[in-house]
């Protein structure tokens, strides 16, 4: 019999950015084998993008793409190309998370209810790339459920373990995450969101934000193996002993 699941902290959710979102979507289905998605059309219309959502076994892609060329974020895509998006975190206590970040004179963009949960978004220049952590109850569960974990595709990927943000000061924005979330970092800057992990890295003259996920493979085979989605590299590594099922 399987122990039950006790973890407090995690990182669900991995978004990303592009200007075209079918030919986005096709390259995530056969990469990864989705066999299909979830998405709110309303709810994303009012934030002027389109998006789809995709299942691994136990956390989630989302892809988005702005609604018009013509919006703050259409020019961005099109200055800057495809790319990394968003970090989503996920947690037991959103007040305690808001009141931590107070003592950093930090607050989050956005604060609210959607869907029966409540979510934050916090600005890139805090955590590193616009960053998203919500309290999803209960903790096993996810937006948009039950529908998305029909969706689930672990036939090439068990799941996303880990992400890497591309900085100015890995040292300072480690340092954000760990206080307002409460998770331990690493000597190499690496913060531990449960059994994920975000990986702070110098940017240098680099691209900045998120620039690589890290993706268990479902076949030893397949360790090493890179697959690239909106310019973002998803590479391929050994599943982790604290990888959940």
């Amino acid at each position: 019999m399987e122990s039950p699941r006790t973890e407090t902290l995690r990182l669900r959710q991995i978004v990303l950015i592009t200007d075209d979102l079918p030919a986005a979507t096709e390259q995530a289905i056969a990469a990864f084998g989705f066999p299909g998605t979830v998405r709110d059309e309303e709810g994303m219309a009012k934030l002027g993008f389109v998006h789809e959502v995709f299942s691994f076994g136990d956390t989630f892609l989302e892809i988005v793409a702005p609604a018009s060329t013509d919006s703050a974020h259409g020019r961005l895509v099109a200055k800057n190309g495809p790319g990394g998006f968003m970090a989503v975190a996920q947690v037991t206590d959103l007040d305690a998370v808001v009141e931590r970040a107070a003592t950093r004179e930090l607050a989050p963009l956005l604060h609210e209810e959607y869907d029966g949960h409540v979510i934050s978004q916090w600005h890139p220049k805090a955590l590193g790339t616009l960053a998203e952590i919500d309290q999803v109850e209960p903790f096993d569960t996810w937006h948009f459920a039950p529908g998305i974990f029909d969706q689930r595709a672990t036939g090439a990927a068990r799941d996303i373990v880990g992400a890497t943000l591309a900085v100015g000061d890995p040292a300072a924005v480690a340092a954000n995450w760990a206080a307002l979330t409460g998770a331990p970092v690493d000597a190499d800057h690496t913060v531990r969101l449960g059994p994920e992990s975000l990986a702070l890295v110098e940017s240098g003259d680099g691209r900045r934000g998120l620039v690589a996920v890290d993706v268990a493979a479902a076949d030893p085979r397949d360790v090493g193996r890179v697959v690239d989605l909106c310019g973002v590299p998803f590479r391929f590594v050994p599943p982790t002993t604290e990888e959940p099922s």
